[in-house]
């Protein structure tokens, strides 16, 4: 990374928010480019001319309604931001002191964990300005940690107290999968407290976690995440006298991790109604086409939905074979995950449920008595999305946008409100969480980014032998340095489209 770079970031994490000035840029994992981009993938925060918006306001109600409950005191209490917080939440959580002396390696993953996934939401957070619940309202803050002068000048728009609880909650559950579910319904708790306090709206935690999921994904591909992974992990094993046994667990349970879906007779369940009649704006446009064809869940379809990103290497059965394979076993998973999910909850789904038609009789059969919480497309989808950044990180934007886009299919053509999918999206990063933790899925992952990488370099130099064509006068090296003469350096080169060997 160039100084000015650098100094750029580092300009953008002082202003990102005065709530978020606890982080420190030096401390994540993914710096620069390396950081998934929001204004890619999300879309721009919801305004007051939106129906949907109405939906914000009904969990507004809701979280008022908490501040006089034991929850409503956890929620002002977790008004704390950073890993003062997530130190004392988790030591509760796995029964073991944690601090910067007493586990060096837990405090230092934990830290950095949080402050990535809160990383994640700043390039959106600083373009959009999005007033606070408490300004709308004409409230004071009501976070026992928050400073109205603090948060009056900062964006909503996505919570960085969720990213950096959601990133921390991903991080362990990976660290210690047998304790998976408690640890990521407390990094989830930790997102909605920002709504009971009235510093944010639903849509602003809804999109910090997937933010924060993203950014953790992408970690997943760096050294630095996966020595500090291992160091946290032995330390944890250690102090808790555990072996790698012990360390072992099933898919993560949504009963335990998620609120249930909000019923008909829920005022809450007004977002989901007024999101659904949103959407439906887009059945005639070329958005809601593409919704229909995204009904399709086959191979096939998914393989083509990823190599549509990939402008440079052919993602295909011949030409990645390891990258397919990655995509086929990672469907069949999540697709057999999301069966099971789909059990703890029987919610109709929205053409059901308003008596509406459907229009394509292909599903009728199973989706009259399927549960639409949460999305099978979307778990299956985000989950495919997540995976393949770290296997592609040039397009991990383009990745990214098409899996959020894929879920949000469902909910233009009324196969599922909007918290199926955004619940099917948290489910689908827990399941990163616990197949990386499979050997058999590791050495998929491995053989998978090999494989991209090499065709990466092959692309490189037929480029620069077709370059060499042109120029036959000038020397490329196999990294495309560019000489006006023979080089002296012995190694190979590549002149008038051919590889030379230099001694």
């Amino acid at each position: 990374m160039t100084k000015q770079a650098k100094w750029m970031w580092l300009l953008l994490a002082v202003t990102l928010t005065a709530s978020s000035a606890h982080a420190s840029i030096e401390d994540r994992y993914l710096l620069g480019d390396d950081m998934p981009n929001a204004l890619v993938y999300l879309p721009t925060p919801p305004d007051s001319m939106m129906i949907a918006i109405n939906g914000d306001y009904a969990r507004w109600i809701w979280g008022k309604q908490q501040r006089s409950t034991p929850r409503g005191e956890q929620a002002s209490w977790e008004s704390k931001y950073g890993i003062v917080r997530m130190s004392t939440i988790y030591s509760d959580v796995l029964g073991i002191d944690i601090s910067e002396d007493n586990t060096p390696n837990i405090y230092r993953f934990m830290h950095r964990a949080g402050d990535t996934g809160a990383g994640g939401v700043a390039t959106m957070k600083s373009t959009y300005f999005r007033k606070r619940p408490f300004l709308i309202m004409n409230e004071d803050t009501w976070g026992q940690y928050d400073r109205y002068d603090d948060l009056k000048n900062s964006s909503a728009y996505p919570s960085a107290h969720t990213g950096c609880g959601w990133g921390t909650a991903l991080a362990l559950a990976e660290m210690a999968p047998h304790m998976q579910d408690t640890i990521l319904r407390r990094g989830y708790e930790y997102g909605i407290s920002r709504v009971i306090v009235g510093a944010h709206w639903q849509s602003d935690v809804d999109a910090a976690m997937t933010c924060a999921s993203a950014a953790i994904a992408r970690s997943r591909a760096t050294a630095d995440y996966q020595a500090d992974l291992a160091a946290a992990r032995d330390e944890y094993m250690q102090l808790k006298g555990l072996s790698e046994s012990d360390m072992k667990a099933s898919f993560p349970t949504i009963s335990k991790i998620l609120d249930a879906p909000s019923s008909v007779d829920d005022y809450s369940f007004v977002g989901d109604l007024c999101t659904h009649w949103q959407a439906k704006e887009l059945r005639s446009t070329e958005r809601g086409a593409q919704a229909l064809a995204d009904e399709a869940i086959d191979d096939n379809y998914l393989i083509g939905m990823v190599a549509a990103c990939s402008p440079v290497v052919t993602i295909s059965e011949s030409e990645t074979p390891h990258i397919v394979m990655l995509i086929k076993t990672l469907k069949l998973s999540l697709n057999s995950h999301a069966t099971t999910l789909k059990t703890a909850f029987n919610r109709k789904r929205p053409y059901n449920q308003l008596n509406e038609p459907y229009t394509h009789d292909s599903e009728m059969w199973h989706q009259y008595s399927e549960s639409a919480y949460p999305s099978r497309h979307a778990i299956v989808g985000w989950g495919i999305a997540l995976a393949l950044v770290e296997v592609m990180p040039d397009c991990q934007n383009e990745i990214l946008k098409r899996g959020y886009e894929y879920g949000e299919s469902r909910v233009i053509k009324g196969s599922c409100y909007s918290s199926d999918v955004q619940a099917a999206r948290v489910m689908a990063a827990c399941d990163m969480g616990k197949l990386h933790n499979e050997p058999m899925f590791k050495i998929l992952l491995e053989n998978a980014k090999t494989e991209y990488q090499q065709k990466l370099d092959e692309a490189s130099i037929e480029s620069i032998i077709a370059s060499s064509l042109l120029n036959d006068t000038l020397w490329y090296s196999i990294n495309g340095v560019i000489y006006d003469i023979k080089p002296t350096i012995p190694g190979i080169y590549i002149n008038s489209g051919k590889k030379v060997v230099v001694k």
